[in-house]
């Protein structure tokens, strides 16, 4: 099935592993040129190894969770030109309770994961308008639809990012930009490692067990694959989604229980 966005420029955050790296390798195989975001220039020159030989890649060291960051960001895209595809992806914040996490938390977590989406797309949606065509997409989390315990600035902040989309949908939609949001499940990434070692120390457990605990619980019995995720970013970045906007899409395995989740 062709796509047909062989001729756009990609910019993917969080990009040099995980979800994000599994995300633009995706839209690399699609032909297009993908910008690669990540604050390691060594997790960057990592991902490269993932990229088939005649992949369009460009690493870009900058920290998307920040205003400078992004302008660092932006600076070194300045000769590349227009971005048409937009995948947003951070880290979480750290996990904890109502009660857990004070004030600068919360300003933090807010900047991380609400503000980081709203810069970019200020910076690069009016490229978009001019052209008549873009895709937006971002990597959130199932608690969006369901809030998981001890995730509460994860949870309140993801939900915001989801609110903000689903009216930038409505407002970008006869301009033919599509605004879409994926919610990974159990992938046994990173920021997933760190939680099933809160989880475990909680528990009393070792990460092992409480991994072995948390696949017996997953309706597929098993953690998800990185390139589950990409291959729908992927596809919602084509021009055969172009009818798909202002979803919310899991990608859990079947965990949600929610009958129109």
């Amino acid at each position: 099935m062709d796509f047909g966005i062989s001729d756009k420029r990609a910019l993917v955050g969080g990009a040099s592993k995980g979800l994000g790296l599994a995300s633009a390798v995706a839209l690399a195989r699609e032909g297009c040129e993908v910008a690669i975001v990540s604050r390691s220039e060594d997790n960057l020159k990592r991902a490269l190894q993932d990229f088939d030989r005649d992949a369009r890649v460009l690493p870009v060291v900058a920290d998307l969770g920040s205003a400078e960051g992004i302008g660092l960001c932006m600076d070194q895209l300045a000769d590349w030109g227009p971005v048409d595809i937009l995948v947003t992806n951070t880290g979480g914040p750290p996990p904890g309770a109502s009660f857990d996490r004070g004030e600068a938390d919360w300003r933090n977590a807010c900047e991380l994961l609400l503000f980081s989406v709203k810069r970019l797309v200020d910076i690069l949606v009016p490229h978009m308008r001019e052209r008549k065509w873009g895709r937006i997409i971002a990597i959130t989390s199932r608690t969006v639809k369901e809030p998981a315990g001890n995730l509460v600035l994860s949870n309140v902040f993801r939900t915001a990012v989801t609110s903000y989309l689903k009216v930038l949908s409505k407002e970008l939609a006869a301009d033919g930009i599509t605004v879409n949001s994926v919610l990974p499940g159990n992938f046994r990434t990173e920021r997933y490692e760190q939680l099933i070692k809160a989880m475990a120390e909680k528990a009393g457990k070792s990460p092992e067990d409480m991994a072995e605990d948390i696949i017996e619980s997953l309706p597929q019995k098993r953690f998800q694959r990185p390139e589950e995720l990409g291959e729908l970013v992927a596809f919602l970045a084509s021009v055969r989604a172009s009818g798909i906007t202002g979803t919310a899409i899991p990608v859990d395995g079947g965990v949600l229980s929610g009958l129109l989740s």
